[in-house]
């Protein structure tokens, strides 16, 4: 806890000195003529001298406005500006601090034949729910990328992972001249587009899909849109890289552009053995592998029951593929992408398991060895039509074709607490698998030309996916108990599944008067799953494999529904509003096992509402959850001589209901937000896992059933503040708290009890940045967890988990670079024997070279001091699991890049 108070203390320090150096100024915007006061007005300072944003704020209500912390002794210039007024300029320089009142400004209003005069162009201008900054106003290095031009942006916030935030908002898509740039990685762009191609950049709530804005606005993420500068109509550029090291260490890849006016075309390609996968942690913009790290941690979740979804291993990745747009005319645009990845990896892990049943605790080490190989191509695709203001059409596709192959190797050894031994386990799977899955979704909106508020909406679903498994399984069970058997298994499984799915819905809004609204919406579902399920087992006498009816199954479900939701809105003022609904569904379901025949019809009552107070939201709705088909399947499945499991045609659909508060504010001017939500939900007929335990052998069955509650709460708050009040020093931090409870059943010999799980954490942001020399980011988090049991023998657990991680960058003279990054996790319930504390320490020294520093030579050292573990700890019903997988270890790893760029003005 010493961290945090340390940063809030060195903020602290430096608010103080501001203050004491610093002139605030106030004043009063209202128009010429009605002598009314203005909201919203732009209020900005940029330095005379070359035009770079100082602070910028918004007027009030009451046309009011402040700017605290200006510099001494320097020209700045004042742009006041509103959308139809002509803009007002003032140039200012104090020579003391304090307070400066400017009095009242009053702003007239362009006439139709008014020349208006361009030379100089605000740095930042609000439109409608739109802000748009100009580039110009924010200087940067040469050769910077897009990401250090938009830290320099008031309001907006880049995580040390990429994570971008606007306001305290999250954003959702980062948009190329309002395209897609390879899909929703917003990383792909900031870490590779250079700024200086950069003309404004726009930034405007996430409403393609809510145009009604039914979505409350606390919960609305932000899309940034990168104008590109008009004078470049053609362009090519991008970057190449290649590095190699010790332990066989290697990466690989590139990024090429193409612009042409309404054409672009992107080109990406990847390969490496650093466990970089899929771009998306730093893969292609920072070589030298620093994010791949494993540590401790503590999962509360549970395990698979075959004992396979472990992590870890060391991965070998080669991914490619390509990004297309293309307007025609300025209503339809298109776009398509298309990725294919291959990943090979190998890896190792052990695990020991305390599995508590009454006065006896089963004990069991295990460890196990894969080689796995997946391959998948993906193509998506959009078109968006928008034959005029009043329509939009979208269409959506993707399919994705996917294989895999899997080495399985597994030794288990079983003791109990009283020093018997019970078994010996060993275990050989190769698995191969295939999937095709076919996506589209179609979306119709239209809004009436004559009656503000009447809008109409279609949108529709298709989802088709066919996939197939075969499975080999050899199993050996050796037993150390006397009324046990050993038992050896050759077994051969094949699982077929084709599932399909639609849906459409249609709603239709009308106001009935300015301040309500009454809409309703009519949708239909229809999903179609067939699973079938062949298990063999090995003949020695002939050799073949022999299919086993009552082990295999052929399980169909065809399912039915209709939903019909009246609405209303009813907005009391500009900032208040209530919105509720009833859905009424109707479900028609047909199951189809190998025996028998179940079918179930189901009528269900799902309120809603949501309650606006400016910035605060109460939300309430319920909703349903089916069982899956094959947790109904009357048929006892045999995995392996240790587990088995029965499915269950009695199950009944289980409600949720689900209720949240959340409250979000932003000041722009002190560029102070404060976010906060606490959520309950709770369940009825929720589906619980029966467990059924064999004390002397440890063999597993199990069912599931229907039970009553599962309450679940979440808290959180949070604040953040940025300190962008000078062109050299730039700072920012942010502190958020969280709490979760949950409790959840569980039944395991007929012994029923529940566990009661606590999370409470404080987590602290800092980050630095002094000209573009430095830049410095720390945080601190600490997490306790209580899980108590009230059934059986087990003993409360306790951990405590600390995180602390530094990132920083030093541009040194002479083209150098120097980053470090630091991550230290320390978790108290990781078992004797592994290192509760693993401290990864990360570091490289770069050379620019080349014009306007296009070559970069970098050497990387991953793991300093060759401390990286990853361990795990698993608390699940009656077990406690601990694991360590294979991970990457100290490497030295020498990587030279190239950006390149062709610009023409043509």
């Amino acid at each position: 806890m010493k961290f945090p108070l340390l940063v809030l203390l060195l903020v602290a320090c430096v608010s103080l000195s501001f203050a004491q150096n610093r002139a605030d100024i106030k004043g009063k915007v209202i128009d010429s003529a009605a002598k009314a006061p203005l909201e919203f007005a732009t209020v900005a300072l940029v330095n005379v001298k070359d035009s770079t944003l100082i602070s910028y704020t918004l007027s009030k209500r009451t046309g009011e406005f402040e700017l605290h912390n200006l510099p001494l002794k320097k020209d700045m210039r004042l742009l006041i500006s509103f959308v139809g007024y002509t803009t007002f300029r003032k140039v200012l320089n104090f020579d003391t601090g304090g307070d400066k009142n400017l009095g009242t400004i009053e702003l007239s209003s362009k006439m139709m034949d008014e020349v208006v005069i361009t030379a100089e162009r605000s740095p930042v201008v609000i439109k409608k729910d739109t802000i748009e900054f100009n580039a110009e106003a924010f200087k940067t290095r040469p050769n910077a990328v897009l990401e250090e031009l938009l830290k320099k942006l008031p309001g907006l916030e880049v995580s040390k992972d990429g994570a971008i935030t606007m306001n305290g908002k999250q954003v959702s898509k980062l948009l190329i001249d309002g395209k897609e740039f390879f899909g929703d990685n917003p990383q792909i762009a900031t870490k590779n587009l250079d700024a200086e191609i950069v003309s404004k950049i726009q930034v405007y709530d996430d409403r393609q899909n809510d145009p009604d804005h039914l979505i409350s606005e606390t919960k609305v993420p932000k899309i940034i849109n990168i104008k590109l500068k008009k004078a470049i109509k053609r362009s090519i550029f991008g970057k190449v890289f290649a590095g190699g090291g010790t332990r066989d260490r290697y990466e690989t890849g590139g990024l090429f552009n193409m612009f042409r006016d309404t054409l672009q075309v992107s080109i990406i390609g990847l390969s490496n053995n650093l466990n970089r996968t899929a771009f998306s942690n730093d893969e292609l913009y920072s070589q030298g592998g620093f994010n791949r790290g494993g540590g401790g941690g503590l999962w509360d979740g549970s395990v698979n029951t075959g004992g396979r979804n472990w992590g870890g291993g060391i991965e070998r990745i080669t991914s490619g593929g390509f990004n297309l747009n293309t307007d025609y005319g300025k209503k339809l645009k298109i776009n398509l992408l298309y990725f294919y990845t291959q990943r090979n990896n190998t890896g190792q892990a052990n695990q020991s398991v305390q599995q508590f049943l009454n006065d006896t605790t089963l004990l069991s080490t295990a460890n196990y060895t894969q080689k796995r190989t997946d391959q998948s191509h993906a193509i998506s695709g959009l078109v968006e039509w928008n034959p005029d203001t009043l329509r939009n059409i979208r269409y959506t596709p993707k399919i994705t074709i996917s294989n895999s192959a899997n080495g399985y190797n597994s030794f288990s050894d079983t003791y109990n607490n009283f020093g018997r031994h019970i078994n010996i386990n060993e275990g050989v799977s190769n698995n191969k698998s295939s999937s095709t899955n076919f996506n589209q979704d179609f979306y119709f909106y239209k809004r009436s030309r004559t009656k503000k508020g009447e809008s109409f909406n279609i949108s529709h679903n298709l989802s088709i996916n066919p996939n197939r498994s075969d499975n080999f399984n050899d199993n050996k069970l050796t037993t150390f108990w006397p009324t046990a058997s050993d038992s050896t298994t050759k077994r051969y499984v094949v699982n077929d599944n084709k599932s399909a799915s639609g849906s459409l819905a249609v709603s239709y809004r009308y106001p009935i008067t300015k301040k309500l609204t009454v809409d309703i919406v009519n949708s239909a579902n229809y999903a179609k799953n067939h699973e079938q399920l062949f298990t063999s087992d090995f003949d020695e006498s002939t050799g073949q494999y022999t299919l086993l009816p009552l082990q295999s199954s052929d399980l169909s479900r065809t399912q039915w529904s209709q939903t019909v939701r009246p609405g209303i809105t009813y907005q009391f003022t500009q900032r208040i509003s209530f919105i509720a609904g009833l859905s009424n569904q109707w479900q028609q379901i047909q199951n189809d096992f190998s025996y028998s025949k179940l079918n179930q019809r189901y009528f269900f009552t799902l309120p809603s509402f949501r309650l606006e107070l400016g910035s605060f939201s109460l939300n309430f709705d319920k909703s349903v959850n089916q069982p899956a088909v094959s947790q109904l399947q009357p048929v006892t499945i045999e995995y392996s001589p240790l587990y088995k499991f029965s499915g269950n045609p009695n199950l009944k659909p289980g409600t949720n209901t689900n209720a949240s508060i959340n409250f979000y504010k932003y000041n722009n001017e002190k560029q102070l937000g404060f976010n906060t939500y606490i959520s309950y939900s709770n369940s009825k007929n929720t589906i619980v896992q029966v467990q059924n335990i064999n004390q002397t052998t440890g063999a597993r069955a199990n069912t599931f059933v229907n039970r009553n509650g599962r309450p679940i709460y979440n808290g959180y708050m949070g604040i953040n503040k940025q300190f962008k009040k000078t062109k050299d020093l730039q700072a920012g931090m942010s502190t958020s708290f969280n709490g979760y409870y949950a409790e959840y059943l569980n039944i395991i010999n007929d012994d029923e009890g529940w566990q009661k799980t606590v999370n409470l954490g404080i987590n602290q942001n800092f980050n630095l940045g002094w000209k573009e020399k430095i830049d410095f980011n720390a945080g601190a988090g600490f997490r306790r967890n209580f899980t108590k049991y009230d059934y059986g023998n087990l003993n409360q657990v306790n951990a405590n988990t600390y995180n602390i991680n530094t990132n920083l960058i030093v541009r040194l003279p002479k083209k150098l670079v120097w980053e470090t990054k630091q991550d230290y996790n320390y978790n108290s319930q990781i078992s004797d024997g592994f290192r509760k504390g693993v401290n990864v320490i990360s570091t490289s020294l770069a050379l620019q070279m080349l014009k306007k520093d296009r070559g970069e030579l970098k050497v990387t050292v991953y793991d300093l001091f060759d401390q990286n573990i990853n361990v795990y700890r698993f608390a699940s019903a009656n077990s406690i699991i601990d694991m360590q997988n294979t991970t990457l270890k100290r490497y030295f790893l020498l990587t030279y890049s190239y950006k390149f760029n062709k610009m023409s003005t043509k």
